[in-house]
């Protein structure tokens, strides 16, 4: 004696059209828009800044003398992006794959799905830029800012951190 099951509706193709709509979407994460992605770019990968003249005067009245050798200040690469992405991606992978369960079950539409996916991970490299310590802030630049934490200032580059659904 066996058990047969009867359905009355048949959800197999519905899902599979779902399945492929998720195709070639993807999430992009980062500072994505105006003066956050230009400062957000110098701290990922660093950068060289030329010494003028007149920089050279102005940190001169700071207190800081610089050698006549000296010809380039250099910003260290502070990479939160890239480190904050791949110190985080498993758990998100990992939650997305639930997600898309519902999804393709239709308890869930594909936008919230990759909407949840984006919030998730730029929440999570928010939180590894405010916890970066390293390298440090040069003295000058503690003093200057009043802090240590080398990402944070105004405290609006990491907020400008977001997702887009494409």
């Amino acid at each position: 004696m066996g058990v047969k099951f009867r359905t009355t509706k048949n959800k197999f193709p519905e899902m599979v059209k779902t399945a492929n709509s998720l195709n070639g979407r993807k999430v992009q994460v980062g500072c994505i828009q105006g003066d956050h992605a230009w400062l957000a770019s110098i701290h990922e990968y660093g950068c060289n800044i030329p010494v003028t003249d007149k920089m050279r005067a102005f940190l001169h009245s700071k207190g800081i003398h610089l050698k006549k050798s000296t010809t380039v200040i250099k910003i260290p690469e502070r990479s939160f992006l890239r480190s904050g992405h791949d110190e985080n991606i498993d758990e998100v992978l990992k939650k997305a794959d639930k997600l898309v369960s519902l999804v393709i079950g239709g308890q869930m539409d594909e936008q919230q799905l990759f909407e949840a996916v984006g919030e998730m991970l730029a929440t999570k490299i928010k939180t590894f830029a405010r916890d970066l310590s390293s390298p440090p802030n040069s003295d000058f630049t503690i003093e200057e800012k009043g802090s240590s934490n080398p990402l944070v200032n105004t405290g609006n580059m990491i907020e400008g951190i977001s997702f887009e659904v494409s």
